[in-house]
């Protein structure tokens, strides 16, 4: 009996730590709705929907890579909505996951960097994102389309708001910016 109640407690344990598939499909599902409704600008959808794709990745044990990706993409949507604060904390837990996951250089990284400097200037943290920025710089140039203009966007912004204070940042702001037009 006793033999039996351990082995039934291990395979609770063991299934307990499994990736679950019907997890894996609701997350994805709404990991789709998410970008749907993104496209169509219904971005209060597109929040309820990446949450629901987060809270998923958790219930199903599906691992840190698809956590990254669905904090990532959470964040999105609340720097889109202002809400900056949200924005911050999910592009901060998405970029421990990726730097512990991804190299220094890869693409990912350099993502996560700018949208979290973006997120903290919506917070006036430009000190804070300027850290940030800079890190994203080496990164960015692997970057095409809109992400790259992105990019670019952020370090002109960022050098408009160093002009005055500290134009030697602000000069190496512009220039990441030109190098990415």
């Amino acid at each position: 009996m006793r033999h039996q109640l351990f082995i039934s407690l291990s395979a609770i344990i063991l299934l307990g730590s499994c990736a679950n598939p019907v997890n894996q499909a609701t997350s994805d599902n709404y990991a789709e709705t998410c970008a749907t409704a993104e496209r169509n600008r219904r971005l209060d959808v597109a929040e309820q929907a990446c949450y629901r794709a987060l809270v998923n990745v958790d219930l199903g044990n599906l691992g840190p890579d698809l956590k990254s990706q669905r904090l990532y993409n959470l964040g999105r949507i609340k720097r889109q909505l202002s809400k900056f604060g949200e924005a911050e904390d999910l592009f901060r837990q998405s970029l421990a996951i990726e730097e512990k996951l991804s190299s220094s250089s890869d693409p990912k990284i350099g993502r996560r960097l700018i949208e979290l400097s973006v997120s903290l200037a919506g917070q006036s943290k430009w000190a804070e994102g300027a850290q940030y920025l800079e890190r994203a710089a080496p990164i960015s140039t692997q970057y095409a389309g809109a992400e790259r203009s992105f990019a670019a966007v952020a370090f002109s912004e960022y050098a408009k708001q160093f002009r005055t204070t500290e134009p030697q940042l602000a000069a190496r702001f512009d220039g990441y910016a030109a190098a990415l037009r």
